[in-house]
């Protein structure tokens, strides 16, 4: 819903350099430019091919492209996280700050500078420094939920690093939040953030749709998306094909590697496993490895593809009937919007507070293992994994129920659609 009063507001997106976390702030970037606002994303060389499918959509968007600062601990040529390992959060936000000074130019020299920035839940020192010499507002974009944000921020902050504590703070400062969630899953959470913001300028906008079914999202894999499709179109039985993928940012030392190949292979089902690249920095001998002579025995049976995965339409397929995740929220909101059966091995940061939501105390997935460096029965988790295309489980069910919630949410005159038309609309009004 566009309206002429939001024309003239300029908006400055700011993503923290993640497949997870760019991915939805694009979402969120393409609905408030129908919404009528005009954007600029700022982003580094390397991570600007995220924003090709927006650009050809809204061609009005700018772009503020800087060269990604050197830093002693990041390796040479790293600008994303999903080429290294977790730890490097704080050293990519760090390196990142020496490139205020720039924007800060860049702002006080533009014709119609920005009201606002919109920016990663991560980046928050980073955009806190902008903001006193710019005097804009600061409103959080969170890629994951009002659950376990409000399960990071009620830990004892004394406890934790500097970088996490000043984040954490300054977050609960800003002027405004957005969630990448919607209200009928978690109304209380949200409730409970607004205590620790001390003010309701909290919106619920999710799951947001992707911009498009775009298979060059996310980068190249080693299958292309219509070898994929065909692939599962040729299954004829709905539900059949199990997915295996752990996001943008996990990969699998070599015995996890061989444990899930031989619960696949045990299993007797159809799948699909995306295998990540290995991380730079790590021991590459011992990341991503599938088992020699796996893919011949599965042939016909699995597909293995390394690197990119067309997920979200690989979800939506009707032909796949479950998904091993490791439940972070953008893939929770990916099979939310397809029709699969969760089977949750979390591993990291809010996976673990997801699976307590999700598996605990709504019954909506199923727990198959636990930690980033535990390996998993292959011989249980092969029966999981032959059940869970063969059996109308309650979680399933439950499921289902769940994402029509969803679906109603983002439907025209739903919860996360009106707080879209409102977000807009307040930001448009910070012109005025």
């Amino acid at each position: 819903m566009s309206n002429s009063s939001s024309k003239s507001v300029h908006i400055l997106m700011i993503p923290f350099p993640a497949s997870g976390h760019i991915l939805p702030l694009l979402d969120l970037t393409h609905q408030l430019a129908i919404r009528g606002l005009q954007m600029t994303i700022f982003v580094t060389p390397k991570n600007h091919y995220y924003l090709n499918p927006l650009l050809s959509l809204h061609p009005s968007i700018e772009t503020l492209v800087l060269p990604f600062p050197s830093h002693p601990s990041i390796p040479n040529g790293v600008e994303n996280l999903q080429d290294v390992t977790v730890d490097y959060v704080p050293q990519l936000v760090t390196a990142l700050r020496e490139l205020c000074d720039p924007i800060s130019h860049w702002f006080q020299t533009h014709s119609s500078p920005p009201v606002a920035i919109i920016f990663d839940v991560l980046m928050s020192s980073f955009a806190h420094r902008l903001v006193p010499s710019l005097g804009v507002k600061r409103i959080v974009f969170c890629p994951i939920n009002a659950n376990a944000l409000s399960s990071f921020w009620s830990n004892d902050i004394r406890n934790i690093s500097e970088f996490v504590r000043e984040n954490i703070i300054e977050n609960q400062q800003s002027w405004g939040l957005v969630f990448n969630s919607f209200i009928e899953l978690e109304s209380e959470k949200f409730d409970f953030v607004k205590l620790f913001m001390k003010h309701d300028r909290i919106w619920g906008v999710g799951p947001l749709l992707p911009i498009k079914a775009s298979p060059e999202r996310g980068g190249a894999g080693s299958i292309p998306t219509e070898e994929v499709i065909t692939w599962l179109d040729s299954c004829h039985v709905d539900k059949s094909v199990v997915y295996v993928g752990f996001g943008s940012q996990i990969t699998l030392n070599k015995i996890q590697m061989e444990a899930l190949a031989e619960a696949l292979e045990k299993s007797g089902v159809k799948f699909i496993w995306v295998v990540k690249d290995p991380v730079k920095g790590g021991k590459d001998d011992d990341q991503s490895i599938v088992p020699v002579g796996f893919e011949d025995r599965v042939a016909g049976r699995g597909l293995v593809i390394r690197g990119w995965a067309p997920q979200a339409m690989i979800l939506k397929h009707r032909a796949v009937g479950s998904y091993l995740t490791h439940l972070g929220w953008g893939s929770v909101l990916e099979g939310l919007l397809g029709e699969v059966l969760l089977l949750a091995w979390p591993m990291q940061v809010d996976h673990f507070f997801n699976t307590k939501q999700l598996v605990d105390e709504l019954g909506v997935a199923i727990r198959v293992c636990e930690g980033l460096n535990t390996i998993p029965d292959s011989t249980n988790l092969a029966q999981i994994l032959k059940e869970s295309v063969r059996e109308n489980r309650p979680e399933r069910i439950s499921f289902m129920k769940l994402r029509e919630k969803a679906l109603n949410a983002i439907k025209e005159g739903g919860s996360s659609y009106k707080a879209l038309d409102d977000l807009a609309r307040v930001i448009s009004t910070l012109c005025l």
